[in-house]
């Protein structure tokens, strides 16, 4: 069995850049072709966002969907407080503090040159703030961050091991930035209706956290994929309903989304995880028992599961 973490570490450990991200969509492509999957790449919304789908989602019983390009780093570690909400609050004011503080800077000293011209450094304060907020999102590449690595790793994995008759069950989709939503928008037959399963940040941690929309609880196949996580054993798994809970991303553009992310767990804070923006030495480090396990309980719930009659059609 390939080892897709130290694969993808090792020939694209970055994917930001326009020619690093069609780099790895084309390596992808081939690779999903000799796994003998037919992958076939997408321009959606306005932004023209590529995206790479395997499989018909208007007639599978469940989608599969994860990030493929780097996020940009922030001063601050992107720490997440799933059920946390006042230390996640807290935390999100800090990083505010911080994108307004290079703003008020300049405020102050634009207004004292400009003879303390109020108009003037209110729009030096406004495109700075702007700047700094951008630069949060297009800024310099978070090199030393492996979580999309661990999402993609389990992602191909799970690929590479489910047998032929259940390939015909899941579509899976391959989202550079904004490309979900762009994707869901362009699709909503299967967005709107299909059980998806976002993997998210599934690198280190021992608990494993399932986060659903609460379409999602009503959708076919969401009890079979909560009862093979909570059943399984071997990682503890905890499921909570979206409201209530901080954690964000990719699930919120499925209207069945559920999320699966790997926490850590404090006495002091409860749960936690690093989001993809932290820059620190944790980040380097993937555990390999955690891209098994997602890939062996994703598949064991694939296999279980039942397509109804309106899916077939």
């Amino acid at each position: 069995m390939t080892d897709y973490a130290a694969l993808l570490s090792e020939r694209f450990p970055v994917r930001k850049t326009k020619a690093q991200r069609q780099a790895f969509r084309d390596w992808l492509t081939t690779e999903l072709k000799t796994l003998g999957y037919n992958p076939r790449e997408e321009t959606n919304g306005f932004l023209k966002a590529r995206n790479i789908l395997v499989g018909n989602p208007d007639k599978t019983g469940a989608l599969f969907t994860v990030r493929t390009d780097t996020p940009a780093r922030w001063i601050l570690p992107d720490l997440w407080f799933p059920r946390n909400l006042v230390m996640w609050l807290l935390w999100q004011l800090l990083h505010l503090i911080l994108l307004l503080l290079p703003a008020l800077m300049v405020y102050l000293a634009v207004w004292q040159i400009s003879g303390q011209n109020a108009r003037v450094g209110l729009w030096a304060f406004v495109l700075t703030y702007v700047a700094t907020l951008l630069a949060t999102q297009f800024g310099p590449a978070n090199r030393v961050n492996r979580g999309e690595d661990a999402d993609l790793a389990a992602m191909l994995t799970l690929m590479a091991t489910i047998p032929e008759e259940d390939r015909g069950k899941v579509a899976f989709l391959f989202t550079g930035w904004m490309g979900a939503r762009a994707w869901a928008k362009e699709h909503p037959l299967p967005a709107y209706t299909r059980l998806t399963v976002v993997l998210s940040r599934i690198g280190t941690g021992n608990t494993m956290v399932l986060v659903s929309n609460k379409s999602a609880e009503k959708a076919t196949g969401f009890g079979s994929l909560k009862s093979t996580w909570i059943q399984r054993g071997g990682r503890e798994t905890e499921h909570y309903a979206a409201m209530g809970c901080t954690l964000r991303g990719d699930r919120k553009a499925f209207r069945c989304g559920v999320s699966l992310t790997a926490c850590h767990r404090s006495k002091l804070l409860g749960l936690w995880c690093r989001g993809g923006h932290t820059s620190s030495s944790p980040d380097r480090q993937i555990d390999p028992e955690n891209i098994a396990y997602v890939s062996e309980c994703c598949a064991a719930f694939l296999n279980g599961l039942k397509l109804n009659r309106e899916t077939r059609r």
